[in-house]
């Protein structure tokens, strides 16, 4: 059995710290909700598209971490709301890949806007140095766990 180190023990208590930071003051799901009308497994869906274009469903499960059944019915309400297209892939006819549309990214202008207003602009506590500092941790993590392609 593996015996953890106090370093481990650490980052183990900052993960269960940080998810109810996310939830709760980064990523304001109430508010986002209300101003965009858009779920936030919908707006990681259009985040990961606008990031890296066309992609296929198991992609994009792989990237946001949406489990596979979970998908289609996000892609589906993205389809009716023509913020997302399927369509057949140009290297092979038999995949079927995801592409975000100009709906999309205006979308994601909203997003990011309500995330900014309720991360930032309202806790005015915020310092630039304080940005720079979360900007750095978060960098940080993204290095450390990069997406699986």
């Amino acid at each position: 059995m593996h015996k953890t180190t106090s370093v481990e023990e650490q980052v183990i208590q900052h993960i269960f710290h940080i998810f109810p930071i996310f939830r709760n003051r980064i990523l304001k799901s109430k508010e986002i909700i209300q101003e965009t009308e858009v779920q936030l497994p919908h707006a990681q869906i259009l985040m990961c598209l606008a990031e890296h274009d066309n992609m296929s469903v198991t992609q994009l499960s792989k990237h946001t971490g949406i489990a596979m059944p979970n998908i289609t019915p996000i892609i589906d309400k993205l389809c009716a709301l023509e913020y997302v297209n399927r369509h057949h892939s140009k290297n092979d006819r038999r995949m079927v890949e995801i592409s975000i549309l100009p709906k999309g990214q205006e979308c994601i202008k909203r997003i990011k806007s309500s995330i900014a207003h309720h991360t930032f602009h309202l806790d005015s506590s915020f310092t630039e140095s304080q940005l720079n500092r979360l900007n750095n941790a978060l960098t940080t993590i993204v290095e450390l766990f990069p997406h699986e392609n």
